[in-house]
């Protein structure tokens, strides 16, 4: 479905080995299927991008934003993954850390949406 260069492979291995903290944090929430039974990857490599937690049957991303990212490059990151008909969505670092139940929420209520959305895309 997704090319996956061999680059980018090994760098997704190093930054599942080097998370950062908002990562990490995430990761404990989402890793062995804890959000409503969704299996979710972390630093899955999906064309030239490297995605943050990745859920394929919903077709939805989770992006962390630190100090890293740019606006600019981000919004054209979430332009070419909506071709892959990725839904993404982003949490601010500090977000996750500062107000880690408000942003569980908004991760459950992405959940939530995006599979209800599914199942009615199914149904027509």
């Amino acid at each position: 479905m997704h090319e996956k260069g061999a680059a980018a492979v090994g760098r997704a291995r190093y930054m599942r080995k080097n998370p950062t903290p908002a990562e990490a944090i995430v990761w404990r929430w989402l890793r062995d299927r804890r959000f409503g039974g969704w299996k979710f990857r972390r630093q899955h490599p999906i064309g030239m991008y490297i995605l943050d937690f990745y859920c394929e049957a919903l077709h939805l991303a989770i992006e962390l934003d630190g100090l890293g990212h740019l606006p600019n490059k981000d919004w054209l990151r979430t332009l070419v993954l909506r071709k892959f008909r990725i839904k993404v969505i982003r949490l601010n670092n500090d977000d996750v850390i500062r107000c880690s139940d408000g942003a569980a929420e908004h991760i459950a209520n992405a959940i939530e949406v995006r599979a209800r959305s599914l199942r009615e895309a199914a149904k027509r």
